[in-house]
């Protein structure tokens, strides 16, 4: 069996490349989709590739803003696109986010992802939350949904060096608490609320925030709060980190950091939690599923009650990389591949009896998933 992956997003997450070698072990093969074609993109693309299934993965990229007069073309374009496609080949979804990043009041957006859920086949959530969350946004959901986990993220990092040799190599003090804020630098992930309480309230403690810069106007705003406070350490890069620089900064820090304004399902948290890594997060984002209660998350509701009590109730946590085997065991891309593979065969099977004439049967009839 043959599916495509549209679009490719290897260089942003390994998510893609991780569960392409894990369906491979299963029998499937799993084409990328690199190239974009303009006019109809995902229509375009999915046909020189010929697979049995394309598996939407972002479909934001499709109809991108790339803030030019083209903006509002890409998003009328990409239903047109997606049935197309649809038409020739069954669609699959996995609802990473419930929409865009950064997006979600700009017209057209939720019609273009509502389009795609009418459109698949089958869709993929990452938790109960966000199963019951993208019914809510969107009404009755005819396709199966799926809730599979997001996935062991330290698969390609490899297992936690010591602090001390991480520290050194980073030329960092070892008798420095550090609180790590990793990932791509744009406005949903809240990082400029962070700077500006570690400003505001003195807090002792060493704030590194590191990533890839996706808003130049969001990292101006973060250099501008940080100015003049020592303990506030900024690393804006121009390129994805590399696993190799991610590992040492995973094994140098106390403990890591996330406020997201609005998030469906968090890569980095999934990583630091495979880690070991004490990580703090706000209780509103329900969606991200952590396997709570668990001794290295700590939930907070607000900055101004009891989010330095959890800063410090985290850094008094140890790392514990053994402690997270039982959550990458439950997270393993085998078992995310053999749910995956058994939708592909099911969606296939349904398509054949209906090319055949026959009325389709199995699972997820009723629109209800697991």
């Amino acid at each position: 069996m043959r599916i495509l992956f549209a679009p490719d997003y290897r260089a942003g997450t390994p998510y893609q490349e991780l569960l392409a070698r894990a369906l491979g072990r299963h029998g499937i093969e799993v084409s990328f989709l690199s190239e974009y074609y303009r006019g109809l993109p995902l229509f375009r693309g999915s046909l020189t590739k010929a697979p049995d299934i394309v598996h939407v993965h972002w479909p934001e990229a499709y109809f991108s803003r790339k803030h030019d007069l083209w903006d509002s073309l890409r998003i009328i374009r990409y239903p047109g696109d997606l049935w197309l496609t649809a038409h020739y080949r069954p669609v699959v979804f996995t609802a990473h986010n419930l929409l865009p990043h950064d997006r979600k009041d700009e017209s057209g957006v939720l019609h273009n992802i509502r389009h795609t859920i009418r459109s698949s086949k089958a869709i993929f959530v990452h938790s109960k939350v966000a199963h019951r969350q993208l019914c809510d946004t969107f009404g009755p959901i005819k396709p199966a949904i799926h809730t599979i986990p997001f996935g062991d993220h330290a698969v390609p990092l490899g297992p936690p060096m010591a602090l001390e040799r991480a520290r050194n190599l980073l030329e960092l003090p070892l008798a420095d608490k550090i609180c790590l804020v990793f990932g791509t630098v744009s406005p949903y992930k809240g990082s400029d609320e962070i700077v500006r309480f570690w400003a505001k309230a003195n807090v002792p403690y060493r704030l590194v925030i590191i990533g890839p810069v996706l808003s130049d106007a969001f990292a101006r705003r973060l250099h501008e709060l940080a100015r003049g406070i020592p303990t506030i350490d900024l690393r804006l890069l121009d390129s994805w980190l590399d696993d190799s620089l991610l590992r040492l900064w995973l094994s140098a820090a106390d403990c890591s950091i996330f406020n997201y304004r609005d998030i469906f399902t968090s890569g980095a948290a999934a990583l630091a939690r495979s880690y070991g890594l004490p990580l703090l997060l706000p209780r509103r984002l329900t969606s991200v599923d952590l396997d709570e209660p668990h001794p290295h998350v700590f939930r907070f509701d607000a900055f101004e009650s009891d989010f330095l009590t959890q800063v410090d109730r985290a850094l008094a946590t140890r790392r514990d990389y053994d402690l997270a085997a039982d959550w990458r065991q439950k997270t393993s891309w085998d078992q995310i591949a053999q749910v995956t593979a058994s939708v592909y065969r099911t969606v296939t099977r349904k398509r054949s009896s209906s090319e055949n004439g026959r009325a389709p049967v199995g699972v997820g009839e009723t629109g209800r998933g697991p």
